[in-house]
């Protein structure tokens, strides 16, 4: 682990991504107690801000433990911070170099690039500061909003990995899509 580099932080100007805390409790209880806004992630609803509270505690356990990297989505002005969603490596790999991309933005936040953005930020923290050759996302093949932004992120579509996600008390068909850090 002597050549990986762990990032709190990065920006693309008014982009953020920090490292999650205890203070996005609320927020992650928020934005995720919703059906329609977990509809293609891996998590169920959250059912009660003690229910965020175990997440967030086992994101910053897993931190430690170089296990997982969840990080939350900020767009920051002069005058203000805006949480909007969350976006992490996960199920990481050391010897093989590799790990698992997820991400999440409030629907109001959509179709304005800040997904792509996103993406973009936590590729350069795998490939540049932890040293990881590959990054891949199990998408829903429902999801074309997501398929498309991480195509346009250099991902490319690997298989169909058939009933792999259950969504809705259904199993669901997933998309493999990785990007390789050369």
């Amino acid at each position: 682990m002597e050549d990986i580099v762990l990032i709190e932080e990065i920006n693309d100007g008014n982009l953020f991504l920090r490292k999650v805390s205890k203070d996005d409790i609320s927020f992650f209880y928020q934005s995720l107690k919703e059906k329609e806004m977990i509809n293609y992630l891996s998590l169920g609803p959250l059912r009660s801000l003690e229910h965020s509270k175990r997440m967030i505690k086992n994101y910053l356990r897993s931190w430690d433990k170089f296990l997982q990297f969840n990080y939350i989505i900020e767009l920051r002005d002069d005058r203000t911070v805006k949480k909007i969603g969350s976006v992490s490596l996960w199920a990481i790999n050391w010897h093989h170099r590799r790990s698992g991309v997820g991400i999440w933005i409030l629907p109001e936040y959509w179709e304005h690039g800040l997904g792509s953005r996103s993406i973009v930020l936590i590729k350069r923290i795998a490939f540049n500061h932890l040293n990881l050759n590959r990054v891949e996302a199990y998408i829903a093949t429902q999801n074309e909003r997501s398929i498309n932004m991480f195509k346009k992120c250099n991902f490319v579509e690997e298989g169909l990995l058939k009933k792999y996600l259950k969504i809705e008390s259904k199993f669901q068909d997933a998309l493999i899509v990785a990007c390789l850090k050369n």
